[in-house]
């Protein structure tokens, strides 16, 4: 009877130990996941916009070498949009180039968070036209 009683225990400790892994340590596995995940999209979108205003302050089109780094940083470069202020074309030296990098993250989470993560992610860079 003893040994009965020994093994529905050592089941029931299984079992908890099962629920404990599946209920609490398996979402949080996944949160810090998909956290690191945005961690390195924003660094990958943060570089890409200082990579780009430096490209711009020297009078060169920047939307190619955005679309290069955030490819090279294995995202897809259809999600990312680059806007510049001034324009190229309109600016002299000295002025003041802004680049926006915006990267589109829909779809990218593992799990949906209920709106903790944001839905696009973006980066501005500043530099003075050289």
């Amino acid at each position: 009877m003893n040994t009965d009683r020994k093994k529905r225990e050592k089941g029931s400790a299984t079992l908890e130990f099962a629920m404990a892994v599946s209920l609490v340590l398996a979402p949080m596995l996944l949160g810090l996941v998909d956290f690191s995940r945005y961690l390195d999209v924003s660094h990958a979108v943060s570089r890409a916009a200082h990579e780009g205003v430096f490209e711009a302050s020297r009078g060169h089109d920047p939307v190619q070498i955005v679309l290069n780094h955030v490819q090279s940083a294995g995202l897809d470069p259809s999600k990312v949009s680059v806007s510049l202020s001034p324009p190229l074309d309109g600016s002299t030296r000295g002025t003041a180039m802004q680049i926006t990098v915006s990267y589109n993250l829909s779809g990218y989470a593992l799990a949906t968070w209920g709106g903790l993560f944001p839905q696009a992610l973006s980066s501005k860079a500043t530099a003075r036209r050289e």
